[in-house]
């Protein structure tokens, strides 16, 4: 009797989601290095707050085959990101590899991460090990101790979330419990989803043997003492999303303030109260968002 043939299950589409603001060189060097993963089936980049620069730089370089969405305002990191998943997803993607333009995989990081879900159909996203430039631990498995301190070594087999620096995720998930959510323009997006994907039954998972390069965002440099405002606002949207962290963000919040009091920032200090209070009332746009940019911080 002859023994039936074994039935390969399809190759998965995976599409790989990078957003740029302001650093075209870090976006380029980043798609290349994405295209030398056979795994990757499409390379979509969205542009916040583009100028053409970057339209510019993947013209004039030998780039990779990609998709670049530009948009006009800045919306953040969870704006700009959904905008990607959208695309992917109508794409026909499976999976979606979301990575900051100033990470880059490693040989087999791919492979790695997707043999997460092969082996656990409830796991609904994944993240690697995040490494310095210098080769030291970044990232891996984090976890959130009080009061709501994160420890982003911690190595947990099965964390509450992970970073999205580099995650994979799936479709099943995504057209489960949504995008990222919009309200949180940078910081704690990520804790935000990963509650909402164990709320729903999901996996959260980690890939150690998986590794991404991760440099100091660039971001942030830009920025300067304004992402400060947005982690507070942030912390108090977690908090109202999820009323077990109350407590420990009133805490962590009042330690923030402290700590630039005794600085001798007492306006700044005000200014970070402030955000975290707009937060934990869910206000749709925060006080230091309803001036001048260069108003505040103060």
């Amino acid at each position: 009797m002859d023994r039936p043939e074994a039935v390969s299950s399809p190759q998965p589409s995976i599409a790989a989601v990078v957003l740029n603001w302001r650093d075209a060189a870090n976006t380029s060097a980043c798609i290349a290095s994405l295209a030398q993963d056979g795994g990757l089936n499409q390379i979509v980049i969205v542009d916040n707050e583009a100028d053409g620069t970057l339209r510019q730089a993947l013209d004039t370089s030998d780039a990779p085959d990609h998709v670049l969405l530009e948009r006009s305002e800045n919306g953040g990191f969870s704006a700009g990101v959904n905008v990607g998943l959208r695309y992917a997803l109508d794409a026909g993607a499976d999976f979606a590899l979301v990575i900051n333009n100033d990470a880059r995989l490693h040989e087999g990081a791919l492979s790695a991460m997707l043999a997460k879900f092969e082996r656990d159909a409830s796991v609904g996203i994944v993240g690697p090990a995040i490494l310095n430039e210098d080769g030291s631990l970044q990232a891996l498995g984090p976890a959130i101790g009080f009061p709501l301190r994160i420890d982003e070594t911690a190595g947990s087999t099965s964390p509450d979330f992970v970073t999205w620096a580099c995650v994979l995720v799936s479709r099943r998930l995504l057209e489960t419990i949504g995008l990222l959510d919009e309200t949180f323009f940078m910081y704690w997006e990520d804790v935000e989803f990963g509650y909402r994907a164990r709320a729903a039954g999901f996996g959260v998972a980690i890939a150690p043997d998986a590794t991404v390069a991760h440099a100091v965002s660039s971001s942030h440099s830009i920025a300067g003492d304004r992402v400060q405002l947005y982690s507070a606002y942030g912390l108090g949207r977690v908090a109202a999303r999820q009323r077990h962290f109350l407590l420990a963000s009133v805490i962590r919040a009042t330690l923030r303030v402290g700590k630039r009091v005794a600085a001798g920032r007492f306006r700044f200090g005000a200014d970070i109260w402030l955000a975290y209070q707009d937060g934990l009332r869910q206000t749709e746009q925060p006080a230091f968002e309803r001036v001048t940019k260069d108003a505040w911080p103060r």
